[in-house]
């Protein structure tokens, strides 16, 4: 009795060990998987961010800052009106879209069908815009930009949930690639201005709706005619608490530039609005990681203590990646702001650096409205932008006639510092997960130190702010050093040894 035991218990032993070594790999799977796709689309995503990052010294050269600023609120209040257009359907597409219970051409169609409709509705409302002094003018382009910035969304999406990660970054790229084709056409070789800098957009999408519908032969999931209602009402259903939440995105984002343009002018506007493009660096990071990160929240929802562990870790790491970027950012600012600007922008840096924390917890927020997606519950989804919108309206109308522009910069990052808290104590009740409050104060509080080291124009600053960035560095150096190995394990997996079968 005891041989057989003593001879079972070494292969027990090894079938515990070979199960361990199983789970360990299929940890690493989902840690790969999430990196490969962040790579994929940092590739493409990076290239084609850059560029348009190193379009703003010729933004703020050929346009003055009057246009610019009208340009931005051009920009601005068509981003407001789509997602009421099309009920925020292109949210929905990327959920639905990745749910194998459901038929890809039904996902597709419900999403063209609510964008023309919408588009039919919105013409209605074509007079209201001519009671606007500052973009009556521009109408028709307002229009135009709608229209083919909800397509552009709605086959993109579409394009993504279908696993064609690959594709939908190269077609960000492309994208890319013919807006500053058509920005040097029409802002330097014909002169148009304004117009010339919104009308780049709008022909860059249309470029790219037609390339997606080619190129992945979307014509093939268009049905109209069988419409399945069912479908629809459930996808609207999904997105319509999305619409408000949208609506405070843009009230956090954006109504400080139409306050500071109410009380300081355009010209301040479009000072301001230039701020915008150096804190843009760090949206850069967020966004590539946040479509990655979509599709792995989906994938591994629900899968109890491990699902909880992963969400965790990743948060973690992502949340030290923010700061770190932000930290890097404040050091180089003034180098930053004189290589980017012109010199009728250059006094836009002083309004960066509570950019750049308002970008962090925006962030922050933002990766935490994963879980409302994965989930499929939206209901509460508006809080805490709700909380950040209608703090970020009372602050600037307060702070803009005192301070001006910087009142705005201070308002918009209390705001988003606001909107965080509201969510992070929401979004517990959807996912068990630790958020690592500690790690985020201790950043936070040097992030502060270099805001302040920056804006107080200490004559060895950027002494100061190198010694803060390496504290930085080393108080998130597991982040760093995990971050490293996932690249290079990507890169070069016979590194990482034999796979288990």
């Amino acid at each position: 009795m005891s041989t057989t035991s003593t001879r079972l218990r070494p292969g027990f032993r090894r079938g515990f060990h070979i199960d361990k070594r199983f789970r360990r790999w299929s940890d690493i799977n989902r840690y790969e998987k999430l990196a490969g796709n962040t790579l994929i689309f940092a590739v493409g995503s990076f290239a084609s961010k850059l560029m348009v990052f190193l379009l703003t010294p010729l933004y703020t050269r050929v346009l003055t800052p009057g246009d610019y600023g009208i340009s931005d609120l051009i920009t601005s209040t068509s981003n407001l009106i789509m997602p009421f257009m099309m009920l925020s359907i292109n949210e929905a597409i990327i959920r639905f879209g990745m749910d194998r219970s459901v038929k890809k051409s039904e996902v597709f169609t419900v999403g063209l069908v609510t964008v023309f409709c919408g588009f039919v509705v919105f013409c209605l409302f074509a007079p209201v815009f001519y009671l606007f002094e500052k973009i009556s003018a521009y109408t028709v382009l307002i229009y135009l930009y709608v229209l083919f910035a909800a397509l552009k969304a709605v086959t993109a999406q579409f394009v993504r949930s279908a696993g064609l990660v690959r594709l939908y970054t190269f077609d960000g790229f492309l994208a890319t690639f013919t807006t500053i084709v058509f920005n040097v056409l029409l802002l330097v070789v014909f002169k148009t201005g304004v117009v010339g800098y919104v009308l780049s957009v709008v022909l860059s999408n249309i470029l790219s709706v037609l390339f997606l519908f080619a190129i992945a032969r979307l014509s093939r999931y268009v049905k109209p005619r069988q419409l399945n209602r069912d479908l629809f009402r459930e996808m609207v259903r999904y997105s319509i608490p999305l619409i408000p939440t949208t609506m405070f995105w843009w009230i956090t984002n954006v109504s400080d530039r139409y306050l500071v343009t109410w009380f300081c002018g355009e010209a301040a506007n479009g000072i301001y609005a230039a701020a915008y493009k150096i804190p843009a660096m760090l949206t850069l990071v967020s966004s590539i990681f946040y479509q990655a990160w979509q599709i792995s929240a989906v994938t591994e929802y629900g899968q109890g203590a491990r699902t909880s562990r992963f969400y965790t870790e990743i948060f973690g790491h992502y949340s030290s990646l923010l700061f770190l970027g932000a930290s890097g950012i404040l050091m180089l600012l003034r180098p930053l702001n004189f290589i980017l600007m012109g010199e009728a922008f250059t006094e836009s840096w002083r309004y960066v650096p509570y950019l750049v924390l308002a970008e962090v917890f925006s962030s922050l927020v933002t990766f935490l409205g994963s879980f409302y997606m994965v989930s499929k519950k939206n209901a509460t989804v508006v809080l805490a932008i709700a909380a950040g919108g209608i703090s970020n309206i009372a602050m600037n109308c307060f702070l803009i006639p005192v301070y001006g522009p910087m009142g705005a910069a201070f308002a918009t990052f209390v705001s988003y510092l606001l909107a965080f808290i509201v969510r992070a104590l929401d979004v517990r009740r959807l996912v068990t997960m630790k958020f690592g409050l500690l790690s985020i104060a201790v950043n936070f509080f040097v992030v502060m130190l270099q805001t302040a080291a920056a804006l107080s124009d200490l004559k060895y600053a950027f002494a100061a702010q190198a010694g803060l960035f390496l504290v930085m560095a080393a108080i998130n150096h597991k982040t760093i050093l995990r971050l490293g190995l996932a690249v290079l394990h990507k890169l070069v997996p016979r590194l990482s040894g034999p796979r288990a079968e």
